[in-house]
């Protein structure tokens, strides 16, 4: 197992309400000052408390899902999927078709960020998924949540 497949499945699997920051930055397979960083920059939200910083697991998982691949994801969570994702979250295949150029573009999108395809694609149609949340909410069960 390695390493990141420990962290993403003590995360999705082993839940607690909060964490301190250091355990987030144990989690994330991160430095603290790291964590900290990305805290101050607003990446992370983080709530000040008498024991020090701490970050809800929602703010994690949320965080998580964009600093690993979802197919790291999902892959590390394996047989315990079902546990970790809910349904509407998961992963699935899409066949369309699209102009060459429309391709190319995302192929040389994905190269410059240092992503996939499937990630430059789904953050764009989480931008339209967004533009149209109230009217998809009212047609589909759970969305709502699931945008969440």
């Amino acid at each position: 197992m390695t390493e990141a497949t420990a962290h993403i499945r003590r995360l999705f699997l082993d839940p607690k309400d909060t964490y301190s920051d250091s355990e987030a930055a144990q989690l994330l397979g991160t430095e603290l000052l790291e964590l900290t960083r990305r805290i101050e920059s607003g990446e992370l939200e983080g709530v000040r408390t008498c024991r020090g910083m701490t970050l809800s697991r929602k703010e994690l998982i949320s965080f998580a899902m964009d600093y690993w691949p979802q197919e790291t994801i999902e892959e590390a969570l394996s047989d315990d999927l079902a546990k970790g994702i809910p349904k509407l979250l998961r992963l699935a295949n899409l066949h369309v078709r699209i102009p060459c150029y429309e391709i190319l573009a995302l192929e040389r999108l994905a190269e410059r960020d240092g992503k996939s395809v499937d990630s430059v694609l789904a953050r764009e149609l989480r931008d339209v998924v967004s533009a149209e949340s109230d009217f998809l909410a009212a047609k589909i069960p759970g969305f709502t949540a699931a945008l969440r």
